[in-house]
C-alpha cells in the first residue's frame, strides 16, 4: 500500500502538490537556458521539487539530475556526473552504449543490474582515469549533446562540494558552466552559508545563477491535499503547521500517522499523541547524537531549543550555570556541526523533530 503522504522518500508524480507557482518559476528560467540556485533549510521538500520538475518535462528537456550528498573526492564527483549522464536516456540499452561509446573518448560503460529491482543500467568505468579526464569526457559529451536537446542538469546538495579540499570545485566548474549553449544548471542546496561562499560577490560562480528561496508549503495546498484523503478540518492543519514549524517532512510524517491509524476525528490531542510517537521512534538515535556533545554544548542545544534568541541574559546564563563567551564557543561549535543554524537574530534547530526532543530536556 502506497500512503498519499510520502515523508521518507522523494514524492511521486501523484502525490506531490502545492508547488505551482515554484515550478512556474523553474520553467520561465529553463526556457532560456538559465542557471538557477535552489535553496531552503532541509527538509523542505527540494529534491521532490526538482524530481517532478524533471519528471513532467523529460520529453522537453534531456534532463540530467545527480545527488552529490555522499561525495567524499573530486574523483568521487565526476563519478557521479559521468553515471548520471549515462543513465539520462531514453533509449534502449543498446543504443544507449553505442551512443556512449561515440560519445566519451576515454571513459568506457557498461551495462549492470540492480539485484533489488532487478533493472539494468549503465555504468562508467573509470579505474585509470584521472579526475580532470573524467570531467573533459562529461562535459565534452554533454556540449555535444546539447546541440542537439536543452540540457537541464540539476546538482542536488551542491554544498557537499565545499568539503573536496583539494581543488575548488566551484572554481573549476566556472569556465564550463559560462560557456555553456543550450545548458541549464540547477543547484540545489541547504546549508546557506556554504552555498552563499560560492555565489556571492567576487566568488567563482558569483552571478552565474539565480537565486530561488524555497519556503514552506501554504497551509491552504497543504488542506486542499489533505481533505481528499482524511477528515480533516483546515484548523487542524494549522496545528500541524504550527507544530512542524512548516517543515514539510514533519508535516508529512504526522499526516500520514493520522492516515495510517484511520483517525476519525482528528483533534489536537490526536495530533500530539501522533508527534509523540514520531519524537520516540527517533529518542534512540538523538540520544546518540547528543552524547558526541560535551556538557558545554549539550547545555547551548538545550538553550537554543528553549529560547532561539536572548539567551546571553544574565537570567539564563545563571539558569543553566553558564558562561557567557563558553556559550558562545559552545554554539559556534554547534554551528560548524550543522545542529544549529541562524537566521537574522535567531537561532534554530533546522531539525524541527529533534528541536521538539531538545525542547523535551
Amino acid at each position: 500500500m502506497i500512503s498519499p503522504f510520502p515523508y521518507d522518500k522523494i514524492s511521486d508524480t501523484e502525490h506531490f502538490y502545492g508547488r505551482d507557482k515554484e515550478i512556474k518559476e523553474i520553467e520561465k528560467l529553463v526556457g532560456f537556458s538559465n542557471n538557477m540556485l535552489i535553496h531552503s533549510k532541509r527538509r523542505m521538500g527540494k529534491s521532490s521539487l526538482i524530481n517532478y520538475f524533471l519528471e513532467i518535462h523529460k520529453k522537453d528537456y534531456l534532463c540530467i539530475y545527480v545527488d552529490i550528498f555522499d561525495i567524499t573526492s573530486k574523483e568521487d564527483f565526476a563519478y557521479s556526473l559521468l553515471k548520471a549522464l549515462s543513465n539520462s536516456q531514453k533509449s534502449d540499452l543498446k543504443s544507449a552504449l553505442k551512443m556512449f561509446a561515440s560519445l566519451f573518448k576515454r571513459v568506457r560503460v557498461e551495462p549492470t543490474i540492480d539485484p533489488v529491482t532487478l533493472k539494468y543500467s549503465l555504468k562508467p568505468v573509470v579505474v585509470t582515469l584521472t579526475f580532470e579526464q573524467m570531467m573533459e569526457d562529461f562535459f565534452n559529451s554533454l556540449n555535444e549533446l546539447s546541440k542537439k536537446n536543452q540540457i537541464i542538469l540539476a546538482i542536488d546538495e551542491f554544498q557537499q562540494v565545499a568539503t573536496i579540499k583539494d581543488i575548488k570545485l566551484d572554481a573549476y566548474l566556472r569556465t564550463y558552466i559560462q560557456n555553456r549553449k543550450n545548458i541549464s544548471y540547477i543547484f540545489l542546496g541547504s546549508k546557506r552559508h556554504l552555498l552563499n561562499s560560492f555565489f556571492e560577490y567576487k566568488a567563482p560562480l558569483y552571478e552565474l545563477a539565480n537565486h530561488f528561496e524555497l519556503k514552506a508549503l501554504k497551509i491552504e495546498d497543504i488542506y486542499v491535499y489533505a481533505k481528499k484523503y482524511l477528515q480533516i478540518s483546515k484548523k487542524n492543519i494549522e496545528y500541524i503547521y504550527e507544530k512542524a514549524k512548516g517543515e514539510t517532512k514533519l508535516i508529512q510524517n504526522i499526516l500520514h500517522l493520522l492516515y495510517v491509524y484511520k483517525i476519525e476525528k482528528i483533534s489536537e490531542e490526536k495530533t500530539d499523541e501522533v508527534i509523540d510517537e514520531i519524537i520516540n521512534s527517533k529518542d534512540g538515535s538523538f540520544r546518540l547524537l547528543y552524547d558526541t556533545l560535551n556538557n558545554n554544548q549539550k547545555t547551548a542545544l538545550k538553550i537554543v531549543g528553549h529560547y532561539k534568541s536572548g539567551f546571553f541574559n544574565t537570567e539564563i546564563l545563571k539558569q543553566y550555570n553558564i558562561k557567557k563567551q563558553t556559550l558562545q564557543s559552545s554554539i559556534n561549535t554547534l554551528f560548524n556541526k550543522e545542529l544549529i543554524d541562524k537566521n537574522e537574530d535567531k537561532y534554530f534547530i533546522p531539525d524541527r523533530t529533534l528541536e521538539l526532543w531538545v525542547e523535551r530536556l
